[in-house]
């Protein structure tokens, strides 16, 4: 990913905001194709002490005092960026004065200026969107209520939203029960080649603005090197096809 002048940042000081959504990355391992981003929301900003609400899997007190990231999704003409800067963790508090006046647990981590955001990546991994002319599709095992949901415009099975060889975005019915940290052996079908299975791990459940269906954010892992360079392969296919389709747009 190219980097960004500073100069074309926004303020995002300004945007850490009580109720901003944030994400907290922990690790960052490139030779093992490894991230570990958790979703959390802006709680407050005390002088150079920014509060976040504890993500879900909770940070453990071994990580304190460690360098971490924290970093913002920038929205540029409709297109999501994520900006970030290099954080410590100062502290979790247990019994943190939310703005609604709860006691919530919460992450003191250093706060940034303006001049320390910079461009960074919530993923190892290029990500695919799906759409119907691809031939994927995803199964998933260990989902309860999914076959409870018969409604003709409810879709019967999980609707694969986009992928990479590191995870995937995945629709179901509002009805299913699941949780984040919940591991649900997936395969990942590329029709008429083949396909690549392993564990997926439930990193983020939102509802859809109509609440009538669940987005989850899934994280592989448990996964055979040749599966993962199977799907990196796959990946590279669809986004060339994908590429040559709006050259050849071009000349319609």
């Amino acid at each position: 990913m190219s980097e960004v002048e500073p100069a074309r940042l926004p303020n995002m000081v300004d945007k850490l905001t009580p109720g901003a959504r944030i994400f907290a990355i922990l690790h960052k391992d490139a030779l093992r194709e490894r991230i570990d981003v958790r979703p959390s929301e802006v709680l407050g900003l005390e002088g150079d002490v920014l509060f976040l609400r504890q993500t879900e899997p909770p940070v453990g007190r071994e990580h304190l005092g460690a360098s971490i990231e924290a970093a913002l999704l920038l929205d540029q003409e409709g297109a999501l960026r994520p900006v970030g800067y290099a954080a410590r963790l100062l502290n979790i508090l247990d019994d943190y004065t939310a703005p609604d006046l709860t006691q919530v647990q919460a992450l003191a981590i250093s706060a940034p200026k303006a001049e320390d955001f910079f461009e960074t990546s919530l993923r190892m991994h290029y990500r695919v969107t799906v759409d119907d002319d691809m031939g994927v599709l995803i199964r998933l095992e260990g989902l309860e209520g999914l076959e409870e949901q018969d409604s003709l415009d409810a879709p019967s099975g999980p609707e694969l939203l986009d992928f990479s060889a590191g995870g995937a975005r995945v629709r179901l019915p509002a009805g299913v029960r699941v949780n984040v940290g919940d591991q649900l052996p997936f395969k990942l079908v590329f029709l008429g080649s083949g396909y690549a299975d392993g564990i997926g791990i439930v990193r983020s459940v939102e509802s859809t603005p109509d609440n009538r269906h669940l987005d989850l954010g899934l994280f592989f892992t448990n996964m055979e090197i040749r599966d993962i360079r199977y799907m990196e392969r796959m990946v590279a296919r669809i986004v060339s096809a994908c590429r040559q389709r709006e050259r050849d747009a071009e000349y319609v």
